[in-house]
């Protein structure tokens, strides 16, 4: 077997994530989320489905952002009843 030049593999590969996307698609799977869980099939959507993706990502990032705000905050919260439990216990 011979090697592939980048353009070659580019082309190989390119090929390979169109049929991903268009089997998913006949089957009536979710290619969205197939794109979203892997970048190089979102060239592959149609504009509806690029639309969608967007927002998809952005409703993602949010939920990321909130989940990791939550988590300070409960990090901070137990901080704070740690130092509050010390200064009680050294007051008794």
């Amino acid at each position: 077997m011979s090697k592939l030049n980048a353009e070659e593999r580019k082309a190989r590969d390119n090929e390979r994530f169109s049929q991903r996307v268009d089997e998913r698609r006949v089957k009536g799977e979710d290619v969205v989320a197939y794109a979203l869980a892997n970048d190089k099939a979102f060239k592959f959507l149609t504009k509806t489905e690029k639309h969608s993706f967007k927002e998809r990502k952005i409703e993602l990032e949010e939920q990321v952002k909130v989940k990791a705000q939550e988590r300070l905050e409960l990090k901070n919260q137990q901080e704070l009843e740690k130092i509050e439990a010390e200064f009680t216990a050294t007051e008794e």
